[in-house]
């Protein structure tokens, strides 16, 4: 097969753009790397940090993009499984400031995680190896 995929890049359907930027940027170490407009109420905006780039988009602003989509509610029947190195410390700096879903904890598959629950009720679950 020749085709290869390069990135994967969530589009997460937010109740406010702009709360969901200020989260991931303030708690998570992300930074805005695009947004429409550029300034004022987001309808669409981009974060990214180290690898990984999260989209997040208005359900009217995706509506609106892509007409055929049947979508009427967000958050996440899934999780986000994101793989890092500086576990602990990203663990310590949002204890008590966003809600942990999954607490602290060692696997049976050799990881170390821990699982938040963003504003917009998706999953984040940051994982590192043992």
């Amino acid at each position: 097969m020749k085709s290869k995929l390069e990135s994967l890049s969530p589009n997460l359907i937010s109740d406010n753009v702009n709360a969901s930027v200020d989260f991931y940027t303030k708690h998570l170490g992300f930074s805005l790397a695009a947004s429409v407009p550029e300034s004022g109420e987001f309808g669409w905006a981009m974060v990214q940090r180290d690898g990984v780039t999260i989209m997040f988009q208005s359900l009217k602003s995706l509506k609106e993009d892509m007409p055929s989509l049947e979508l009427d509610k967000k958050g996440s029947i899934g999780t986000f499984f994101i793989k890092m190195k500086g576990l602990e410390e990203l663990y310590n700096s949002v204890k008590g400031k966003v809600e942990i879903a999954l607490e602290w904890r060692e696997t049976f598959y050799g990881m170390k995680e821990f699982g938040i629950k963003d504003p917009d009720g998706y999953y984040m679950v940051f994982a590192e190896d043992k």
